[in-house]
This record gives C-alpha cells, structure tokens and sequence, in this order.
C-alpha cells in the first residue's frame, strides 16, 4: 500500500490516448482509444448495477418435440452483467438447446472475451439458462499496405460486431445440505421415478408443481435468509456469511456461473422434454448493489428486487396451472406450492361468494379449496387505490412458509366486484396476504355482506 498527500494525483485509472499534432496515428492508437471507451462503459454498468432491463422473455418454443429436440424462445431484450457489459438480443430469437459451441478464438472481436466454463448436457436435470457477451468479425474491407504504392492487395474485417450467446448451467441440489435443498432433491427423483413409470401428466402435476416452486425459493435463498434474525451482527467477526445466498450464488461460488453471466430463467429438462421454464426463480430487474454489505438483507436493492420476483414468479406459476392438465377448482396452495409470495392475486370462480350475483361463467381457482385452512375467516373487501400500497409493504416481508403459517388474509377488490357484477369483466380476483401486512379492508355499511366486511376496531 502506497501514500500519498493531500491533492496530488493517484493515476492509476483508465489510459486515454494523447493526441497530438504529428503524432503518427496507428491501428493499435484507435484501438486503444476504444478500449478505454469500452472501460467507462463498463463502468458506469457496474455502477447502475445487474440484472434484465427489459424483454429477454424465455418460453417453451413450438417447435420443441417430446423425447426430442428442446427449443425455447427469447424475446429481444436488454440486460446488463456484473461486470457492466450491456447484452442486447436485438430480435426475438429461437435457442436449441443442444451441446455447447465450439469456443471463439481469444482474439476475435472485442477485448475481453468471456470464456464461461465447458458443460456437457445431460439430461435429466435442472438447468439455469443464461444469458453472456460474445463478439465477432463482420464485414470485408480493402487494406492498403504501407509499400503498397496506395494500392489495397488484401482486404481485413470491417466491423466488430458485439453480441450475445447463450448457455445452460446444470445446478446441483444438495441433498445433505439445507433442509429445502435436501427435501428438493427428494421430490426430483420422486418425479423421475413418476415419469419413468409413465405416471399421467395429472397424477405428476402436484410435485412438479412443488418442485417449480420450491426450486425458485432456492434460488431466493429463503431457507437462509431465515437464520439471519438469530445473529444479525454476524459481521463483526469478519464478513457476513449472508453476503451470498441462494441456489445461483451457490453456483457463483462453485465457479459454475461467472460474472459475464446473466441468469434468465430456470429449466427442468427431463427425457420426455422441459418439463416448465421458470422465469423469475433466476431472472431479477437491474439491481444497485448494498451499500456496505455488513447488512445485506436490510441495506440496497437486493432483497426488494428478489420480492418483486417472488409476486412475478407466482403469477406466472398460477397462469400455467390455470390451463394445466389438472382442473384448477380442484388446487389447494397446500399440494402445490411450498411458499407464496407476501402478496398475491389468483383469479377465482364466483362460487360462495355471495357479492357476485352476475350469471356471467366466472373460471378459476375454487377459493375455499386453494387456501383451506389457511384462508381468513372473513373475505374483506379493499378498494382498488389500497392495492399498490398493501403491494408496496409487502416488497419488504418474507414470503409465506405454507407449512408454518395459519391464517392468510383474503381480500375482494371493491371494483372489481362492481365490474364483474355489471357483466363488464369475466375476471374475479382474489388477493392474498401476509399477517405480517397490515390490515386494509374497507368495512361498507349498507351494501357490504356481513361475511365480506368486517369493522376496524376503535382506536383509543
């Protein structure tokens, strides 16, 4: 470690080239002069922090065929890594999913090409698809050489052209591991045995379910973040053991996925296929990073973006069960899901609930059937400009544990109701939520059901 004084220069940034008058300008001058551009671009990324800006969408592409060929689709998109590399998928593109290309030549297009680490596809197994730079040469371009008379006898590339490509990571469960890890892999190979059995699409959908589910909750690093109020000052014996958490970073610290690298979706590949691609287990919003890091779970953007993709990653998950190969009337959260999101919405049949009085078919979840003994012994009520509220708090509660929780609170959206009841919207939503939120039911004298409302107690 070297010192200095007060004001005098430490010059140990980025080298931008000198230009002066009757300098000889060369290749290798602009080359650099870009290298240094392409630094505080770098920069500047790391700063904003990483994850997806926008698109880059992953689905189970049409043209995948079972005990076949796997294709997914990936919309255009935007995406910055750790590192501060921008990654653009200018179009919607097609991805097969097959053995890994052959490695570009270390010299080919930009300067630091990212060498991820050699994988051999085998199936089954749970992959996490991902998302890194690649660059190239294009184009043909004279070159006229220094005794060439002014004569171009060769011609080079033209352009560099930055890209993208894409990668599949089998993860590893730890079956000895954390107690989620462990019953995880349990319920894998509990599914293998289903479908090697050729067990029905109906009679596997709730593991595969569970297992969807509790594989992103892995990734959220719940089963961790759980031991962090026992000992939250665990950093002044040194560094934090909660810095990192999590299926992925698990698989960060294996060396396993690297920095060049962003995670897109999570896909269970077995040999009849992808059994579902899970976005929002692995795929997060760009994320600042902590401040410190001695409070992971309590300082930066982390923990927030990580709850934006647990409420994200159940609507997703619930839409797929809608259309599945099981009625969803006949669903309960306790056979399909490990973990709900702080809050939630489902859409729900109109069935026992007495507010709906339209004769309009209304599809969904059965709501006594999906929660059970988890549901609140009075359905409230809420008006709609309550909802980004009630969703704003609950960016900042854990998720619900099914097995440890009693009572969810469940809420009816007042306008909602109007517009299904007037025959203006086929759609009835349900909204669930933590006990750990705050109450916000409206109690409507006169027109309310006394078993939709209840009164706020006094306050003295």
């Amino acid at each position: 470690m070297s010192g200095v004084s007060l004001l005098s220069p430490v010059l140990n940034g980025i080298q931008n080239v000198n230009f002066v008058n009757g300098r000889v300008l060369t290749a290798e001058d602009l080359t650099a002069e870009r290298r240094a551009n392409l630094q505080r671009q770098r920069q500047l990324g790391t700063c904003v922090g990483e994850g997806v800006s926008h698109g880059l969408a992953v689905t189970v592409s049409s043209s995948s065929v079972p005990f076949g060929q796997q294709v997914v689709h990936i919309t255009s998109g935007l995406a910055l890594n750790r590192n501060g590399d921008v990654l653009q998928l200018a179009s919607d593109t097609d991805v097969t999913l097959a053995g890994s290309a052959a490695a570009v030549p270390a010299n080919a297009g930009l300067f630091a090409p990212c060498q991820p680490p050699e994988t051999q596809l085998t199936n089954p197994g749970i992959y996490v698809l991902t998302i890194l730079p690649a660059s190239g040469f294009e184009g043909q371009v004279p070159v006229v050489q220094l005794n060439g008379a002014g004569v171009a006898q060769s011609c080079s590339s033209a352009f560099v052209a930055a890209g993208v490509q894409f990668r599949l990571q089998q993860l590893t469960l730890d079956s000895a591991g954390s107690a989620l890890q462990a019953s995880l892999f349990t319920l894998a190979n509990q599914i293998q045995t289903q479908l090697a059995n050729n067990a029905s699409a109906a009679s596997v959908a709730p593991a595969l379910s569970q297992l969807r589910n509790g594989l992103a909750y892995a990734c959220f690093g719940t089963d961790a973040v759980e031991q962090y109020a026992a000992d939250p000052l665990n950093f002044l014996a040194g560094t934090t053991p909660f810095a990192q958490y999590g299926l992925l970073d698990q698989a960060r610290g294996a060396g396993l996925l690297t920095n060049c690298e962003v995670p897109l979706a999570l896909v269970y590949w077995t040999t009849a296929g992808i059994q579902f691609v899970d976005m929002w287990s692995a795929r997060r919003r760009v994320t600042e990073g902590a401040v410190t890091g001695r409070f992971p779970l309590l300082e930066g953007d982390r923990r927030v973006s990580e709850a934006e993709a647990m409420f994200l990653q159940f609507e997703d998950h619930a839409l797929s069960l809608l259309t599945g190969p099981v009625g969803p009337g006949s669903i309960s959260a306790d056979n399909y899901f490990l973990f709900l999101p702080a809050v939630g919405m489902v859409e729900i049949t109109g069935d026992g609930i007495d507010a709906v009085t339209t004769k309009a078919p209304l599809t969904g979840f059965d709501l006594p059937t999906f929660f059970g003994a988890h549901a609140s012994h009075d359905i409230a009520t809420t008006n709609g400009n309550l909802l980004r509220d009630l969703f704003h708090d609950a960016l900042y509660q854990e998720p619900i544990q099914l097995v440890d929780t009693g009572e969810i609170q469940l809420y009816l959206v007042w306008e909602n109701l109007q517009a299904v009841n007037a025959g203006r919207s086929g759609r009835l939503a349900a909204v669930f939520a933590s006990g750990a939120l705050r109450y916000c039911g409206i109690a409507r004298f006169g027109t309310a059901k006394w078993s939709l409302s209840r009164f706020a107690p006094r306050v003295i």
